[in-house]
């Protein structure tokens, strides 16, 4: 290898020595044939002094010329060639060596900005903190005079037409109480302890109360919190969503805050609530479940992180969906609290889900900036506050069957199968005699009366009666993301459409312990912050 290399860049020129041997040879003879003496004196042969031999020995003397200069230029030329090959080789190590030492300081630059942003990142944290605990301590004076004045305004109005100042000033309250522990939750070490530090006082005064005979709400500061109400005032309150109620039969109904913690939340607390907002973008499915120890306030906290995060994801243009992009199912299941926030957006990477809850944490890019990683570290920090854990899930689309049953006027039954298969995450309707399609259609001769949608695997049938007023169908077996969508179209409604649903998604499940579960002892389903690893700072050197 070092050999080739030696001869790939040797630069030799061979020295014309024939041409200068021939041109000597040459004047000598001539000196010679015009010196006869000399001739005598070197005793030479007389028959080698012939001037046609001087013309011979000058044509060979031209040949050796013309094979040297020959042989000169492709040595030229080679050395030109070589010369270049060598530039272009410099050249090309100098581009590489530029762009390397350009994606290094690249590189630098980007671990630099990312070391100093997270280093930096805790420093800002508590930076905040001291001056949220400034303010806070500062403003004790002043949050007292509002939530008084607040609370003379609210009990001192005077009715209008409307009944709108009670519930502005009643808005006002719940948005001053809840600035007020937002700010106060900020301001301490860690609030995973706070929280269950606060959850344990409250628990003492529900004993205390029970053991003095004393209703617990009647406390000057109450114990406990209806959940149900939580959620309600953080669509209404905080996200400022016009609610909507949902009727048995699909109808709604616009309905104020107070309204439905009147009608429902306290008139019928053992009847479900189903709300919507006006846009179409929510989903909102309220079960009875008990009351939870602790704030409200930072059970609003963890919802309106979660729901804003929802909304964000849900509402851009390539996750649009004919049904609501957010749905929310909240319930009581043995004595838990069972959350559920759905939302069509993208899929969570299992490398972020690790990730996701740390401080600072964040999913920006260049052009799109999500958030400042604080939203799910405070619902990481409250859930385990409340004993609770929650876990992303990601949704996909499922290969499955279908059996339509439809009825006709005249009595007649057809049974129709479809196939639901997947092509690259996308379902597809197909039947035996027709290609895979999003939209399978079918052209009615008759009158439809009922159609009845089944799942083998699932054993579950669904029955819609059709009539003038409904045309179209969502999957009633999963309300939440339904899988599938039934419509009737044309003047006769003799065109039947069934369409396969795009669900893929992302769904956070939260689980924690109500108040009968605390009472009894039920095991926390997190075992919460490491206490050990959460005072290491505070503990002393031990050479102290």
């Amino acid at each position: 290898m070092n050999k080739g290399r030696e001869e790939k860049f040797r630069f030799s020129m061979h020295y014309p020595w024939r041409t200068l041997c021939a041109a000597v040879l040459l004047g000598s003879y001539a000196l010679l044939l015009l010196s006869p003496a000399l001739q005598q004196r070197l005793a030479l042969p007389a028959g080698w002094w012939q001037p046609e031999y001087l013309q011979g020995a000058f044509v060979v003397l031209l040949l050796v010329a013309w094979f040297e200069l020959v042989r000169f230029r492709q040595q030229q030329q080679k050395l030109r060639s070589l010369v270049e090959q060598l530039w272009l080789t410099k050249r090309e190590l100098q581009l590489k060596a530029q762009t390397s030492a350009s994606h290094t300081d690249k590189l630098k630059l980007f671990i630099s900005d990312k070391l100093l942003e997270y280093i930096e990142y805790d420093e800002k944290f508590l930076h905040f903190k001291s001056i949220a605990s400034e303010v806070r301590h500062n403003g004790v004076i002043s949050f007292d005079k509002v939530q008084s004045a607040l609370l003379y305004a609210r009990d001192h109005s005077l009715p209008d037409e409307q009944g709108t100042q009670a519930t502005l000033y009643l808005e006002a309250l719940v948005g001053m109480r809840y600035l007020w522990d937002l700010l106060d939750l900020s301001t301490t070490d860690n609030m995973a302890l706070h929280i269950g530090d606060h959850i344990a006082a409250c628990e003492e005064q529900v004993f205390a109360a029970e053991l003095q005979g004393i209703n617990a709400e009647e406390l000057p500061q109450a114990p406990l919190f209806d959940p149900r109400q939580a959620l309600v005032d953080s669509l209404t309150l905080h996200l400022g969503l016009e609610v909507l109620r949902r009727g048995n039969k699909d109808s709604t109904e616009a309905a104020e805050p107070q309204a439905l913690w009147q009608a429902v939340l306290e008139d019928h607390p053992d009847e479900p609530l189903y709300l919507q907002d006006n846009n179409g973008h929510f989903r909102v499915d309220i079960f009875p479940c008990e009351v939870l120890l602790g704030n409200a306030n930072h059970f609003v906290l963890l919802l309106e992180n979660l729901l804003r995060n929802a909304q964000f994801f849900a509402g851009k243009r390539q996750y649009k969906s004919p049904f609501p992009g957010v749905s929310v199912s909240l319930k009581e299941q043995q004595h838990y609290l069972d959350l559920s926030i759905y939302n069509r957006g993208p899929h969570i990477s299992p490398q972020q889900q690790a990730q996701m809850f740390q401080l600072g944490y964040s999913t920006r890019r260049v052009k799109e900036h999500n958030g400042k990683g604080l939203g799910l570290y405070f619902v990481q920090q409250i859930v385990q506050g409340f004993d609770g854990v929650v876990v992303p899930h990601n949704i996909d689309n499922q290969a499955c069957q279908y059996h339509l049953r439809l009825q006709l006027a005249d009595g007649e039954i057809r049974h129709i199968s479809l196939h639901q298969q997947l092509e690259d995450g996308l379902p597809l309707i197909r039947t035996d005699d027709c290609a895979a399609q999003k939209h399978w259609q079918l052209v009615l001769d008759k009158a439809l009366v009922s159609i009845e949608v089944s799942q083998p695997a699932a054993d579950c049938v669904s029955r819609l009666e059709v009539n003038n007023r409904f045309r179209s169908w969502f999957d009633p077996q999963h309300p939440g993301r339904p899988q599938w969508q039934i419509t009737l179209s044309g003047r006769k409604q003799d065109k039947l459409s069934f369409i396969a649903l795009d669900i893929r998604g992302v769904e956070f499940n939260l689980r924690m312990p109500t108040l009968t579960g605390r009472m009894d002892g039920i095991p926390a389903l997190d075992d919460g912050p490491d206490v050990d690893k959460l005072g290491e700072h505070f503990q002393a050197p031990d050479d102290f």
